[in-house]
């Protein structure tokens, strides 16, 4: 069940506006890029970016009432207040109508401050070498937390 956690977390990065992506290193340092790029030609478009987004919110609806909340991940968070914090902070972020919950609506027009962050020239793609920058800078941010 942790590791579910773990998984539904970190996808949860993904709906993150710019500053906490910063905040928490970009998310996954980059596993995203690998895991959207649906044609397999070492490009990730944002549509493809926000496709696969899309597709992590079932995940991310664990009791699938539709929406993403603090309801998804009941106990643990009692246990992980860190965890809890982090949720309600990524849900308030992309939660547009304020009501504690986020959508998939709310999710699917959600900034994309990861593929922001990684996409350096701002061609509305991310290529091998900006995946590459974007998982050291990653990698940085992370050492200078621990």
């Amino acid at each position: 069940m942790t590791r579910r956690f773990l998984i539904a977390l970190a996808a949860a990065t993904l709906i993150a506006p710019p500053v906490a992506a910063q905040r928490w290193g970009g998310g996954d340092g980059g596993a995203a890029f690998d895991k959207a790029d649906a044609n397999g030609d070492g490009v990730v478009t944002r549509s493809e970016f926000q496709k696969n987004r899309s597709a992590r919110f079932d995940t991310l609806d664990r009791n699938d009432d539709g929406v993403v909340s603090e309801d998804d991940f009941g106990r643990i968070l009692k246990f992980r207040p860190e965890a809890s914090e982090r949720l309600e902070r990524l849900i308030a972020e992309a939660d547009a109508n304020r009501d504690g919950k986020v959508t998939r609506a709310e999710m699917d027009a959600a900034p994309t401050p990861v593929f922001d962050l990684a996409d350096t020239n701002r061609d509305g793609k991310v290529d091998k070498a900006e995946r590459e920058t974007f998982r050291n800078k990653a990698e940085m941010m992370k050492a200078g937390r621990q």
